[in-house]
């Protein structure tokens, strides 16, 4: 009796031991495919490693600058993301804004500046300059910096732009009044004009407050050069230089002042008219009339009660390619004075069986 309890006891233990390692076996292979899968998936929550860059401020504003002083400023970054960033290229919109950057590639964490150099215009007023960062952060590949500045003058001169006359004795030329806005004295330390057209006598130890200086116009070569700049050189200790424009107001006009012309056909004509006049109603003559490309041809020239009145014949040159239109000048020389210049732009008739 007692060996057959021994008996069964042992059957059930075993039997229970059997349950048990199949019971654990089966949660290791549940536990086992359960990481497998977690394996298998990607992590959704791991961030990949990308730059990003990151400025301490993308404006920078100098307040007020003199007519031609240098600023210099710096743009603070720092690469704020996971991965390598690469700086590309670095464009100023002006040459007169000059960037510099140390290096191009910043480790996560890396701080970085670029450098502006900026050299102050000629001219009093408000500056804006921009500044193009290019980089492969993907969420901000092209960063855009500003400069600010407001130039003030120091120097006051007028006129601001002279109005002279090739007709007239040293071309009408107006005297140049020049002073210190804050009463100071200051002298001339030099002068020079565009082709050296205008000159002025001037004392480079002479210093005052203001001066009136008197141009002497070379009216020969201001037929030659009818715009251009003169630059006065100063020892005021704020303000080195200022710029006074001028212009040969012409004397003499075109009408039309351009040639227009349509469905030309090549090697067709058309014929228009030109009336050439003068702005004082006083009479000239024309010295020669010459065509650019050959394209217009002066057929006959007839004086009238307003001034000069020109037949001329346009030919159409051969068209090239798919050229929709051509182009010409005409330059009507006045006898010892200015040249007259007519652009003449001609279309040529439309291909109806391309359109």
């Amino acid at each position: 009796m007692l060996s057959r309890c021994l008996l069964i006891i042992t059957v059930v233990y075993g039997v229970c031991l059997a349950q048990a390692a199949g019971q654990e076996a089966q949660q290791q292979q549940q536990t086992a495919a359960v990481e497998t899968n977690e394996a298998s998936e990607p992590n959704e929550k791991s961030p990949e490693a990308k730059p990003k860059i990151s400025f301490e401020k993308t404006v920078h504003n100098f307040g007020e600058l003199d007519i031609g002083q240098k600023g210099e400023c710096e743009f603070r970054f720092k690469n704020t993301g996971l991965g390598l960033l690469n700086i590309g290229k670095i464009k100023a919109t002006c040459g007169c804004t000059v960037p510099s950057l140390a290096k191009k590639q910043y480790q996560p964490g890396e701080d970085g500046v670029i450098k502006i150099k900026y050299s102050g215009q000629s001219k009093p007023g408000s500056v804006a300059k921009s500044i193009y960062v290019n980089t492969d952060d993907t969420e901000n590949p092209k960063v855009k910096l500003t400069i600010k500045a407001k130039v003030v003058s120091h120097i006051e001169a007028l006129p601001l732009k002279l109005h002279l006359f090739t007709q007239e004795e040293n071309a009408a030329a107006p005297d140049i009044t020049i002073r210190s806005k804050d009463g100071g004295a200051f002298a001339i330390t030099g002068f020079t004009s565009t082709n050296n057209v205008i000159s002025i006598e001037f004392d480079p130890n002479a210093a005052a407050g203001d001066f009136v200086l008197k141009p002497k116009v070379d009216v020969q070569k201001l037929r030659e050069h009818r715009n251009g700049t003169i630059k006065i050189k100063l020892s005021h200790p704020k303000q080195h230089s200022v710029d006074i424009l001028y212009e040969a107001l012409s004397r003499f006009q075109a009408q039309p002042s351009r040639l227009m012309l349509s469905n030309l056909e090549p090697g067709k004509s058309q014929t228009k008219q030109i009336l050439i006049t003068s702005t004082d109603g006083g009479p000239f003559e024309i010295d020669s009339i010459s065509s650019k490309k050959g394209y217009v041809k002066v057929i006959s020239q007839q004086p009238s009660s307003e001034g000069i009145e020109l037949t001329v014949q346009v030919t159409a040159p051969p068209k090239g390619g798919r050229s929709i239109h051509f182009r010409d000048t005409l330059e009507i020389k006045i006898k010892d004075d200015e040249t007259v210049i007519v652009p003449c732009n001609g279309f040529y008739l439309r291909d109806k069986s391309k359109s």
